[in-house]
């Protein structure tokens, strides 16, 4: 064999064990996740059978399976350990994710970026702010001050690999995951899941509770369960925090 390939194919191995070795510790994370996907899948299911009602409506449904595609992306990366190579991904998630939600609360948003306009994510976060039903501006600038960060190399996030300084090979997953970024990372990810089907809910409560009677309940079990594991992950990450300090 040759040799080039059996280093390639020591990542694709090291990949597969940092995913075994994280989800084996973040069981509580996978169940829940699964779990909102599971919802979300319920609701894509009800609105299919359903010709889009305007063209808000339209924007809301490719938005939604935008945001579904990249979450579902961002957590099989985190899982690697390689929590920096998800930022790009995660940040495609929060700005789908706002976007949609200020589409599905304001129809003259949608029809604007539905022409093909730009819309900023700073007038998202301004608009968000400005509903009742929105999101605190507070907390989308945090969640977008956390993905600015990531967006482009930097040294905080770029580790030193030693390499040809006691590591001959760091590729991939080889070295050890920085457990505090990935306690970071599932808690942001837990809380853009959390928003996402809630949203979603939102706009399509009518069809969503003619077609599944239950599915509101069954809501509810979830986010509440969600919210104790993002108190828990707080609780983790200022522990880890306070060790590596």
């Amino acid at each position: 064999m040759n040799p080039h390939q059996h280093n390639y194919a020591t990542v694709i191995e090291w990949d597969e064990k940092r995913t075994r070795e994280i989800s084996g510790m973040l069981k509580p994370y996978l169940k829940v996740t699964d779990a909102y996907a599971g919802l979300v899948c319920e609701i894509v299911d009800v609105i299919g059978t359903e010709k889009p009602s305007s063209t808000q409506d339209i924007v809301v449904r490719d938005l939604l399976a935008d945001v579904f595609d990249a979450l579902v992306e961002a957590r099989r990366i985190i899982l690697t350990g390689k929590c920096s190579t998800a930022y790009p991904i995660a940040r495609r998630v929060y700005e789908s994710l706002s976007l949609m939600a200020v589409c599905a609360l304001d129809p003259k948003i949608a029809d604007e970026w539905h022409s093909g306009s730009e819309i900023t994510n700073r007038k998202v976060r301004a608009e968000l702010a400005k509903h009742p039903l929105g999101e605190s501006e507070d907390d989308t600038k945090k969640l977008y001050k956390f993905f600015t960060l990531g967006a482009h190399p930097n040294r905080d996030l770029i580790s030193r690999r030693f390499l040809g300084e006691g590591n001959e090979f760091v590729l991939g997953s080889v070295c050890a995951p920085n457990l505090l970024l990935v306690t970071e990372y599932c808690a942001i990810h837990l809380r853009m899941w959390f928003w996402f089907p809630a949203v979603l809910l939102h706009y399509h409560q009518r069809l969503v509770d003619a077609a599944r009677p239950d599915f509101g309940s069954r809501y509810l079990h979830v986010a509440n369960t969600a919210q104790r594991l993002q108190a828990e992950f707080d609780r983790n990450y200022e522990r880890l925090s306070r060790e590596q300090k």
